[in-house]
């Protein structure tokens, strides 16, 4: 069973974004139906989740998701948001490029995405939020007239936001905030998640998985959708042709011996779910990208 093709590919539009202005926004969306695919794109990102409930993924880490929370994505890691549908949710999300920054402060504003992944979560104290919603405020201001001064300003405000983020990071209460956090993640999921990141290339059924886990199937497949928002055949899917882009962005190895090392058995069936998640064959895929990086 192939995994749903999502409306637009969220790389896709933000990659497309960000060569025209190092910088793409949403700003305060609030939606009731909601579908973001596993994916990665070029550039940073900040997430920040103010209405609603849920949880994110980045690679194999999952965190639960409230209001007020706020979550840091580098270039490249496979992540994906999954609100819980039952009431509406509210995001602003910025991706970035680092050229949009000075090259003298660069190095130091981006510190806070060179953290461990167990530590790219904070909830803002009021206090924070205050301030980050005045930044954020602005920054979206001038985001959207793009032009003359504007553009100068984007890059002062981003680097203000920045700065707010990483004074809240080095606080002394953010490993608290943190620590109460992951109580909320159902260690079964996460166990699942991890489980099929790491042996992804393998012959993985869903009764391996469940044997790993001592849960019954049907009780695994319920536990995980309501988590994800996606069943465990979709996720071990994506994950397999998130691999299988990396390999073809990033070596020379033949498409063929790409498929079998991300667990496909059939290089036909390989082809297939990696047009319908993707949009391209392995093939445009890889000419497509290896033009972008000349």
């Amino acid at each position: 069973m192939l995994p749903p093709a999502p409306a637009k590919r969220t790389d896709d539009f933000v990659n497309h974004q960000l060569q025209e202005l190092p910088l793409s926004m949403k700003y305060r969306e609030t939606e009731t139906h909601f579908y973001m695919d596993f994916h990665s794109h070029e550039g940073y990102e900040i997430y920040f989740f103010e209405e609603g409930s849920g949880y994110f993924l980045i690679d194999d880490h999952l965190y639960p998701l409230e209001g007020r929370d706020l979550i840091l994505i580098s270039p490249h890691e496979s992540h994906k948001s999954s609100p819980k549908l039952e009431s509406p949710s509210t995001r602003s999300v910025l991706h970035f490029l680092p050229e949009l920054l000075d090259d003298r402060s660069r190095d130091y504003l981006l510190e806070i995405f060179s953290l461990s992944l167990g530590h790219r979560h904070v909830r803002l104290s009021e206090e924070r939020l205050t301030r980050f919603y005045y930044l954020l405020d602005r920054l979206h201001e001038d985001y959207t007239a793009r032009s003359g001064d504007q553009l100068m300003a984007i890059r002062i405000y981003m680097s203000e936001l920045l700065l707010e983020l990483r004074r809240c990071w080095y606080s002394e209460s953010v490993t608290e905030t943190q620590a109460a956090d992951r109580r909320n993640v159902n260690p079964k999921v996460e166990h699942a998640i991890k489980y099929i990141s790491n042996h992804f290339a393998e012959n993985l059924t869903l009764e391996l998985i469940a044997q790993e886990l001592y849960l019954n199937q049907y009780y695994l497949c319920h536990l995980f959708k309501k988590t994800l928002g996606i069943t465990i055949t979709e996720f071990i899917l994506q994950t397999r042709i998130h691999h299988a882009r990396r390999m073809l962005m990033h070596t020379d190895m033949p498409i063929s011996e790409i498929a079998g090392k991300t667990g496909f058995n059939s290089f036909s069936y390989f082809g297939q779910t990696f047009k319908t998640i993707t949009g391209a064959t392995p093939r445009d895929y890889r000419k497509k990208h290896q033009k972008l990086s000349e």
